[in-house]
């Protein structure tokens, strides 16, 4: 279930994601043109393979379409069932072992950059890549000097001079320039590093809380990450504050109010079916831990535009590779630290089927990320923004599938209430993106003329 809250959050980032994962395949394309091979750090981006995808599709919208329907469906489908594999193991106590699961699902995120270190230490040495790893240490994050050729550039300029190239010069100091913003790999690991553990603690929470409550209201309470970084972003001035975005905000609190109120009055627990009974203070648990897991993803998306100022800086792939990296390498001292307090004493796996859902929810959870970027790709973010927001229903459904469980008319309008609330939004967040798109292209058309 990682990166589950951002996929849902609805504040505007989707775009940004788009921006980056496109300039990657810019990148990668122009890469492909060079005659040397980059020397400096950023060279070990990870460009997802859309290049090839688009020319195997050709110009066809409709087919780059449809295709991105499919992998969003598909995204909507993995993530809904990595949530209820984990409930089916958690609820009745089988294997409630939450720090497990998240620790496991890491892995596959750091298993996912063994290609390109292995690249990496090919092209460069092993040398080269303990040098980098010994330097996120004692070097400053943001520190790195300006590319030689720009400064070059711009000191002939700044001496007159003017060849008949100018045009195609200019547009290559305007993509040196972009592809500067980026972070470099030395940057980005960094970066992984200060956040790792609020990524943690968020899917942590998400995963831990399926032990007390239902599905539907993990997910439902979970997308309100979005919420929760409006509301910071608002105060730490990272977010335009709207009135129209507060009516959604306050709508969406009435809907958490709405579904919280049908689960602590034992309402939900009576209709349960074949789930698990819960005690009210059981349900109202894990309501809880799923809206601080919602709280945490929202304080991680406004400190990472504190930090970065916007998410397309940051190469997404490389990020959270590291982001389980680090997850690997500092809290496995944490199965001790549960054990010795009796939260979550370690055990294996009891049967092979318990591991066959520990696996198959780790590779759900892994495959949906992919999907997940190429239906970004292929479609629009709000097309995929809008999508996300089935994994609501679905649970509902899924639900009276497995379990028999119906909910009441008053939790079926809480998260119809949510839902509204979270498409609202993120239609404002759009338009506020769209219109800052629109100025920047008025601007750069006044300075051209």
């Amino acid at each position: 279930m990682a990166t589950t809250e951002a996929r849902l959050s609805g504040d505007g980032n989707a775009e940004q994601v788009k921006s980056a994962l496109l300039r990657d395949e810019t990148s990668a394309t122009m890469a492909g043109t060079s005659t040397e091979p980059s020397s400096s750090s950023s060279s070990s981006s990870h460009p997802p393979p859309n290049g090839d995808l688009r020319t195997m599709l050709g110009s066809s919208g409709l087919a780059r379409r449809t295709l991105g329907i499919c992998l969003l469906l598909l995204t909507v489908f993995l993530w809904t069932l990595s949530n209820f594999l984990a409930s089916d193991i958690f609820a009745d106590e089988t294997y409630n072992k939450p720090f497990f699961l998240v620790y496991l699902n890491t892995s596959v995120f750091a298993i996912s950059l063994i290609p390109d270190l292995l690249r990496y230490v090919k092209r460069s040495g092993v040398l080269s890549l303990w040098k980098e790893i010994a330097s996120l240490w004692r070097d400053p994050v943001y520190s790195r000097p300006t590319p030689k050729s720009i400064v070059a550039e711009q000191e002939g300029l700044m001496d007159g001079e003017h060849t008949s190239n100018d045009d195609d010069d200019d547009f290559m100091m305007e993509t040196n320039a972009e592809q500067d913003e980026r972070l470099s790999f030395r940057e980005t690991a960094k970066l992984s590093l200060e956040f790792c553990l609020l990524w943690f603690i968020a899917n942590y929470l998400s995963s831990a809380c399926l032990e007390y409550t239902s599905v539907a209201s993990t997910t439902i309470l979970t997308s309100t990450s979005g919420i929760w970084t409006l509301a910071l972003g608002s105060m730490f001035g990272v977010e335009t504050f709207t009135l129209r975005k507060l009516t959604g905000v306050m709508a969406s609190i009435v809907g958490v109010v709405l579904i919280s109120t049908v689960d602590l009055t034992g309402q939900s627990d009576e209709n349960r079916g074949s789930f698990p009974h819960k005690s009210p203070a059981q349900i109202a648990l894990g309501d809880a831990m799923a809206l601080i897991s919602a709280f945490v993803y929202g304080t991680y998306v406004t400190v990472m535009k504190r930090r970065v100022g916007s998410e397309d800086k940051v190469d997404m792939k490389l990020f959270f590779g590291m982001v389980g990296v680090f997850n690997l390498a500092l809290l496995w001292p944490v199965f001790f630290i549960l054990h010795w307090m009796d939260i979550e004493p370690f055990s294996l796996p009891p049967t092979g089927t318990v591991w066959a859902i520990l696996i198959v929810n780790s590779l759900s959870s892994f495959v949906s990320d992919i999907a997940w970027a190429f239906a970004m790709l292929l479609t629009s973010p709000l097309v995929v923004t809008v999508g996300l927001s089935l994994t609501i229903p679905l649970s509902l459904v899924g639900e009276m599938v497995q379990y028999g469980q119906y909910s009441s008319m008053l939790y079926w309008i809480g998260a119809a209430v949510v839902i509204l609330s979270f498409l609202f939004i993120n239609h404002e967040s759009q338009e506020e993106t769209d219109g800052s798109k629109a100025d920047e292209d008025g601007r750069q058309e006044i300075a051209a003329v």
